[in-house]
């Protein structure tokens, strides 16, 4: 191997890939160079190529042990690096804040589980055998003669945190389309607490999330939750006014509250949220409720709201504000209130709870990036390879994370960024779970669009999930749909981690959608998400007349893509009438099709069921059409009806939905 192709390796730049076809890509030398550059190494300096090698490949072995250990359940083992000669020293290993003394007189004999050759010198990687302890990160010595060498042990769990061992039904939603009860054109923290105990009457579980990460204040038009200002903070446009201790005796924000045109907004009823609206009116509420704060707080709120500066200093900090006492105000309000309407699952006997969703990367004008600017890749951008919806690959636009550098720091950043997302929830989905693996990186090669994929560090991504998931007691959901190689689909089963099916694509290799019993019992199913239309649109196919209307397709387009639908539907009415009696054909009612598929479906193996509250609100549009960002309004499309309505319309399909699953 020659020293270039030896750093695309270190460096984890792929050589090749499999297509969803199953057509093999191989990589151009100069797509590779590309992606080195992005990672800040110059493929032409001989010298530096040379230095990376050493200190990626040869320096490790002449450490005792690497910055960061991974000690994983159940072998507990801790591997350490000598020169073979030094077996006979007595070694030292401590871990103080666990009071472990640990002496071994001798290593001989112990398992050897690597070797190196350097200079006709043999360097051995030998495993130490640990006492059990506790799941977490821990700083330790390793001594051995004269070498003293520090290290974080990390002890890994087998699996991530589990739930009992049952089937779970919940609801998917995004919070900002729901109806709310304030009328302030926004869905918000109270309109998911009212739905915490509509969801806990029908027995449900969960409640499905999507990000509520922290967008633009300034810039509410970005209203991708996808493409969010900081993944580590909350969007203060979810901050329920009436759930607010500073909303009490406010004569300010009463008078506010009386305003003509507050009270205009509170009249709107658009199909499509108004940000620009929203964001200026609820901030001008916000600053009402943070000046009566100030003037009018207790003690002990005081307190604790230094409390929560304190213990949030390093995420808050990555603020950017002409007032941030006013923003950490704002997060504080937010935390609380996702808390609140947690406790309210837990109190309501829920099995779950919340699940949040973390999106897989961050804008490349926000807070996080601006933080973590020297953790990021100089010119490429996250995206996908070319697939049966996207021919041309994909450009999500987010700055991509450079694997060597993810290390820096014991690997803060991601402790810290999967820490804040399963705080006050049960769990945490995680968006193209494939991240921790490998991602496709886009970026320019003279001029003209290029791409590959890139390897992170899996097995210590990995390891963060579990141990966090154990210490905030969240289980994991790996969105994992797509291209996703076997060997990863293996190591999430393993950990334990649900991967996630929508049924819209499974499918047998013939085309026909799969039988019942081949489902996945260790995933969340559901019929559609966020990425795909409502079942409604989809079936009447309001989808395709949406695309066409937006002119995102022409007519002609639109003719071949209906006549493709129709040939799906057929599929789908298959799979329904072998799971049923009732015989269902194309003229069928709307509902009927979708309730009979959930029906069926509920009866799967399948541990987690989430029902989307935009199918049970019989919704045409969707909340997003993937490759559209100003053409169609994204993240914009509010729910038809109050979530009050949609239950009760509902009530006997969730009952009966709630016996299969139970039964």
């Amino acid at each position: 191997m020659d020293a270039l192709s030896q750093l695309f390796y270190l460096h984890g730049i792929g050589y090749e890939f499999t297509k969803y076809n199953g057509e093999q890509v191989f990589f151009s030398e100069e797509t590779r160079k590309r992606a080195l550059q992005c990672s800040g190494v110059n493929p032409d300096d001989n010298n530096q190529i040379a230095h990376l090698n050493y200190e990626l490949d040869v320096a490790v072995w002449l450490q005792l042990v690497p910055s960061v250990s991974l000690v994983e359940s159940p072998e507990n083992t801790l591997k350490i690096r000598i020169d073979e000669r030094q077996c006979h020293f007595v070694t030292y290993v401590k871990i103080e804040s666990l009071g472990v003394n640990l002496t071994f007189q001798t290593l001989h004999g112990l398992p050897i589980v690597g070797e190196y050759y350097l200079d006709g010198v043999r360097y051995i990687e030998l495993a130490l055998s640990l006492p059990n302890i506790p799941v977490g990160y821990y700083d330790a010595t390793v001594q051995i003669g004269e070498q003293l060498t520090q290290t974080q042990i990390w002890s890994v769990p087998e699996q991530v945190y589990q739930v009992a061992n049952k089937k779970c039904t919940g609801l998917s939603i995004q919070l900002y389309t729901l109806k709310n009860k304030a009328q302030l054109g926004i869905g918000d923290f109270s309109d998911l607490l009212a739905l915490t105990h509509l969801c806990s009457a029908q027995n449900m579980d969960y409640i499905l999330l999507n990000p509520l990460h922290l967008l633009f204040a300034d810039m509410p038009q970005r209203a991708s939750p996808y493409s969010p200002n900081s993944r580590a903070l909350l969007n203060p446009l979810y901050i329920a006014i009436d759930l607010c201790d500073d909303a009490k005796n406010n004569l300010e924000l009463n008078t506010l509250m009386q305003s003509e045109d507050l009270i205009s907004l509170m009249q709107s009823n658009e199909k499509f949220i108004n940000y620009e609206n929203v964001s200026c009116i609820k901030y001008r509420l916000f600053k009402t409720l943070y000046n009566h704060f100030e003037k009018t707080a207790c003690h002990e709120r005081r307190q604790a709201f230094t409390d929560f500066c304190n213990v949030y200093s390093s995420t808050l900090k990555t603020l950017e504000s002409d007032n941030l006492i006013f923003d950490y105000y704002l997060q504080w309000q937010a935390h609380l209130q996702l808390a609140l309407c947690q406790n309210s699952c837990v109190a309501l006997g829920m099995t779950i709870g919340l699940i949040n969703d973390l999106a897989v990367g961050c804008a490349g004008d926000g807070v996080e990036f601006n933080a973590q600017q020297s953790l990021f890749s100089q010119g490429a951008h996250v995206g996908a390879p070319p697939d049966p919806w996207a021919e041309a690959g994909q450009n999500w636009g987010l700055p991509a994370l450079t694997p060597q550098k993810l290390g820096n720091n014991h690997y803060q950043f991601y402790r810290s960024l999967i820490r804040a997302n399963m705080q006050d929830v049960g769990g945490l989905r995680i968006d193209h779970v494939m991240a921790i693996r490998r991602l496709w990186w886009c970026f320019e090669t003279n001029g003209k669009q290029d791409g590959c994929y890139v390897y992170y560090p899996f097995e210590h991504l990995l390891a963060i999930l579990k141990i966090e998931s154990h210490i905030n007691q969240s289980l994991v959901i790996g969105e994992d749909l797509g291209v996703v190689p076997a060997e990863v689909r293996h190591a999430l089963a393993s950990s334990g981690i649900f991967s996630n099916s929508l049924f819209y694509f499974e499918k047998q290799y013939d085309g026909e959608f799969i039988s019942i019993n081949d489902l996945s019992p260790h995933c969340l199913l559901m019929i559609a998400n966020h990425d795909v239309p409502p079942f409604m649109g989809w079936w009447q196919h309001d989808d395709l007349n949406i695309k066409q209307q937006y002119n995102l397709i022409d007519e002609q387009q639109c003719i071949g893509l209906a006549k493709q639908r129709v040939e799906e539907r057929q599929k789908l009415l298959r799979f329904i009438n072998a799971n049923q009696t009732q015989e269902l054909n194309l003229q069928s009612n709307t509902t009927d099709v979708y309730q009979s598929l959930a029906l069926c479906l509920a009866k799967s193996q399948s541990r987690l069921f989430a029902l989307q509250i935009d199918d049970l609100d019989e919704q045409q549009y969707p909340v997003n059409i993937p490759g559209t960002d100003t053409e169609y309004p994204n993240w914009r499309r509010a729910l038809n009806h109050t979530c009050e309505e949609i239950f009760n319309k509902n009530a006997s399909f969730l009952a009966a939905i709630d016996s299969i699953r139970k039964g």
